[in-house]
């Protein structure tokens, strides 16, 4: 198994994607503080999983590089609703991502859930 078959990971990688072709299309985006913050906190939430996946077979270390991508997504969650107030991302776009990192979150959750009481996935 690969972590690319992970579907965390597949979300996590499709959300960053779609966060970044949104953001890079604001004017003067660089010059927004949350466009860099939800660019890295989103990247943040793939690496991390990517990173767990690595230390599988010592299941602490995984579920730590888990639960730092669940606070990612948190984070990244928090930055896109400062954008979508702030005016810089449509209300429409922004609950979609909110909902999206939430989405990422349970399932990070109910995946680790599953590792505990199985000891495998």
């Amino acid at each position: 198994m690969n972590y690319k078959n992970l579907r965390i990971y597949q979300l996590a990688n499709k959300l960053r994607k779609e966060l970044y072709q949104e953001l890079i299309v604001i004017p003067h985006y660089w010059n927004i503080k949350e466009v860099g913050q939800a660019i890295s906190s989103s990247s943040s939430s793939v690496s991390n999983i990517v990173e767990g996946f690595g230390r599988k077979f010592y299941q602490k270390e995984f579920f730590r590089f888990l639960d730092m991508s669940m606070a990612s997504s948190d984070e990244t969650q928090d930055h896109v609703t400062a954008l979508g107030i702030k005016g810089h991302l449509d209300q429409i776009r922004a609950d979609y991502f909110e909902n999206g990192y939430k989405t990422l979150a349970i399932q990070t959750l109910n995946m680790m859930n599953v590792i505990r009481k199985n000891e495998k996935f």
